[in-house]
């Protein structure tokens, strides 16, 4: 892990027209939201309402239907690699292309 990562100013989060179906079944429609930098959010919700659906489309451990998700001043460059995301499973997992240390 590097020094920046560690260090690394809290970013605002801009979520515009955010969409995410699985086969016939809408999971996510037309979603607005806007988490100001250093801010805690809650979400909750019932099961299957799209919870983690949105915190995997955050992460980019899926891709939307549609909709725009910024860190920061701009959208997100999907080229780079770098996401300012971190994300805890909701069930045990290993990252099988991570390090010991990476998966900790």
């Amino acid at each position: 892990m590097s020094k920046e990562s560690v260090n690394a100013s809290p970013l605002p989060i801009t979520v515009r027209g955010l969409a995410k179906s699985y086969g016939g079944r809408r999971i996510l429609a037309d979603l607005d939201l806007h988490v100001p930098a250093g801010q805690f959010l809650a979400i909750v919700g019932r099961s299957g309402c799209g919870k983690s659906t949105l915190l995997r489309l955050l992460a980019e451990l899926e891709a939307a239907d549609a909709g725009s998700v910024a860190f920061g001043e701009a959208a997100r460059d999907r080229t780079d690699g770098a996401t300012p995301v971190r994300l805890m499973f909701q069930e045990p997992r290993l990252l099988p292309w991570a390090s010991v240390a990476e998966n900790v």
